[in-house]
């Protein structure tokens, strides 16, 4: 099984680390607009091959992704100082766009999953662009908003945050949306649980754990210029499910074509990934509130989309 990492940054190199060290994948390819770099980078993980099982890790043109059964995308750049969200998405959009014409002599029909930001509407612009079923194309979205909401709960329970079951949908950005009325620790309902001493969450708390999930990435940039261990280990989750037809339940982007009355927007719901991409999005009840606050990020996106003229 091979992966083809388009983008040998902080986030490509760290995810080909990641799935060598997980066993994930037998062959990964690391392509990159600057050649040297994606060798230099296949070199370094590959001079610590016989600490790992056997892999074929290698540097490669766009060709590479013609045998791949993943083709993961980071490349992108990071927002510029005083530059808008919007500026950001024209020109990572224009990145994605030279991509897709570079892979699309080679593509053979592999998954892909869309990491660089704004990943929703990247990812809706893959979904426009390749010739394929939507359900093969997968966004990154907010698999890791979701494993930042349970390690806050973690924390504020002093719980091991694997026994937390709680997501975030919407946008991979401001507008997300926690899915309190479903959140448990193990079979209790997150928000009826009142750990020693201590009175159940408050809506001043749920609002300030949430606050803390959208504002998780700025504190980390802020403190070290750029995010990329834990988002590579959420997208080793994505690729992991993929490739081993596990039929995980994990929080990606998706098309959305009338779902809960949604349509041509890419945005994260709950989704049963496998060896094709997303099986099926989960017909998941909302409350009022939750609804509400998805269709103003589904709007947001939206209104994005046609700004960039989609």
């Amino acid at each position: 099984m091979k992966v083809a990492i388009i983008g040998a940054g902080n986030v490509g190199a760290t995810l080909a680390y990641t799935l060598m060290v997980r066993d994930v994948a037998s062959r990964i390819g690391l392509i990159d607009i600057n050649p040297e770099k994606a060798r230099g980078e296949a070199l370094d993980l590959a001079h610590g091959a016989s600490y790992v099982d056997n892999i074929d890790l290698r540097p490669e043109g766009f060709e590479g992704v013609a045998d791949a059964d993943v083709i993961v995308v980071t490349a992108g750049r990071g927002r510029r100082p005083g530059e808008s969200r919007l500026d950001l998405a024209k020109g990572n959009v224009e990145i994605l766009e030279e991509i897709i014409g570079d892979i699309l002599p080679y593509y053979r029909g592999a998954v892909v999953v869309i990491v660089s930001n704004p990943v929703d509407v990247l990812t809706y612009v893959a979904v426009k662009r390749l010739p394929v079923p939507h359900t093969r194309i997968v966004g990154a979205g907010t698999a890791l908003d979701s494993s930042r909401f349970r390690y806050l709960l973690g924390r504020e329970f002093d719980i091991d945050p694997r026994s937390i079951h709680a997501y975030i949908i919407g946008e991979h950005g401001d507008s997300s949306v926690p899915l309190w009325s479903m959140a448990k620790l193990g079979p209790i309902a997150l928000t009826a649980y009142a750990p020693p001493g201590r009175p159940p969450l408050d809506e001043a708390a749920r609002a300030r754990i949430h606050r803390a999930v959208v504002t998780a990435g700025r504190d980390v940039i802020e403190r070290k210029g750029a995010t990329y261990y834990a988002v590579s280990l959420s997208v080793a989750r994505i690729v992991e499910a993929v490739l081993h037809d596990e039929r995980s339940l994990i929080t990606v982007s998706t098309y959305l074509d009338g779902w809960e009355g949604l349509s041509d927007v890419c945005l994260s719901l709950p989704a049963v990934l496998g060896r094709d991409g997303i099986r099926e999005v989960l017909p998941i009840a909302l409350d009022d509130t939750e609804r509400a606050q998805l269709r103003a990020s589904a709007a947001s996106l939206q209104a994005m989309i046609r700004q960039l003229g989609y």
